[in-house]
């Protein structure tokens, strides 16, 4: 007697798992938390300050890169000094002559451009492999040393014998010429402080590379905590001229979502919570390919091991969206706990002293926030003691299955 099998399309195999609709919806979603994440940091972190600005200064170190690169653009043209245009890559696919999100959407386009040739070349055998990477290395080097070679070589002609360097004529001097691979690489950083970590993260939910997403998450971070250290009080007094846009010290009055929620929270609230969605979202890809693949051959057709597969996605898919909004919720409410704290005393002791401890500057300060926040954070963690969580999510898992049945019945 055959053991029952799927139809091939429903199979564990990687080709198949790689076309359901679960898996793409998670790289999707992935996706566009990164993109989203670009937009809002390049929004937060991305301006210099307003006296910077009035001041003259052209380059601060925020998360923006067409600043950088006019700047370096000046830079080299002066060096130059031929009248061409100092930059060697060209000005539309740096996005330098645009402004805002514009500036952005053609480097984007090449990160997924990359990111479609990077999963080509993995897919490839090792000979391929081998023979791009020579080639790739093969053609930097012809690329810095031929014309070199070839503007010397045209200038003897002309000229003589002579040296490329310290001569009279401008003409005359080449070695400027093997530097290019040089300023190639000063342009790539520039454009790299800010589109390096979208590389990698495409890279990571689209070529299953757990590294790339964990070095993309890390780069955010990075940026996060050092625009944190060059803009804090004590820093920016100490060293002048960075040019950086602090955050305000406070937090500000929740006037959003009925009193829930502050705008500058708001912007932090949806960082934190792009970052974890697109962590999330691309580990949990990564995560349920790498089960699949490790299954038996024979265990990827049973109906039984196809079944709980697409029950465990079906209900990852179902948690993300639940988790995240409940983890946004929650942290909204733990920044908002003083003064939730403050209108229980108003109401038990009176508002006079409530409504002096509310105006204290401690209070509004950030860090008078965060003392807060983790106040709730251990009623929270105190409650786990008193409500039967477990419990209430099994009621809740229970629930929603009886809602599948009922539907798959019908």
């Amino acid at each position: 007697m055959a053991m029952e099998s799927v139809p091939p399309s429903q199979t564990l195999h990687l080709p198949r798992l790689r076309r359901r609709w679960q898996i793409l919806f998670l790289q999707t979603l992935a996706t566009a938390a990164l993109i989203l994440l670009l937009f809002r940091m390049s929004e937060v972190y991305g301006p210099c300050s307003v006296e910077f600005v009035e001041a003259g200064g052209e380059w601060c170190p925020s998360y923006e890169h067409t600043r950088g690169l006019n700047w370096a653009d000046g830079a080299f043209d002066e060096q130059a000094n031929d009248g061409k245009d100092g930059l060697l890559i060209p000005r539309t696919l740096l996005g330098i002559d645009s402004t805002g999100f514009s500036s952005q959407i053609v480097p984007l386009l090449l990160c997924f451009l990359i990111t479609g040739l990077w999963i080509v070349y993995q897919t490839q055998n090792q000979r391929f492999r081998l023979w791009a990477a020579r080639g790739t290395a093969g053609f930097i080097a012809a690329w810095a040393i031929l014309p070199f070679i070839f503007a010397w070589g045209s200038s003897i002609l002309a000229y003589g014998l002579h040296l490329p360097f310290g001569q009279p004529y401008d003409d005359m001097n080449h070695l400027a010429i093997l530097f290019d691979p040089l300023q190639i690489a000063v342009e790539l950083f520039f454009l790299g402080i800010v589109f390096a970590p979208i590389l990698a993260g495409l890279i990571g939910i689209w070529g299953l590379s757990r590294r790339s997403l964990t070095w993309a998450v890390g780069f955010f971070l990075m940026i996060i905590g050092i625009h944190a250290l060059l803009t804090f009080e004590g820093i920016t007094e100490a060293v002048s001229g960075i040019g950086l846009q602090p955050l305000p010290a406070q937090i500000g009055e929740a006037t959003l979502y009925g009193g829930l929620i502050s705008p500058l929270a708001l912007e932090l609230l949806e960082i934190a919570i792009l970052i974890l969605l697109f962590h999330e979202s691309g580990t949990a890809v990564i995560g349920h390919l790498e089960y699949a693949v490790m299954l038996p051959d024979a265990s990827k057709s049973d109906p039984e091991y196809v079944r709980q597969f697409t029950n465990v996605i079906n209900s990852h898919v179902l948690h993300t969206v639940a988790i995240i909004a409940a983890v946004a919720l929650t942290t909204a409410l733990a920044l908002e706990f003083d003064g939730f704290m403050l209108n229980i005393v108003a109401v038990m002791e009176g508002s006079q002293w409530s409504g002096q401890v509310a105006e204290s500057l401690e209070l509004q300060l950030t860090y008078g926030k965060v003392i807060s926040a983790g106040l709730f954070l251990l009623a929270v963690a105190g409650m786990r003691y008193v409500v039967p969580w477990q419990r209430v999510s099994g009621l809740i898992e229970a629930g929603i299955s009886s809602l599948r049945g009922s539907r798959s019945d019908a």
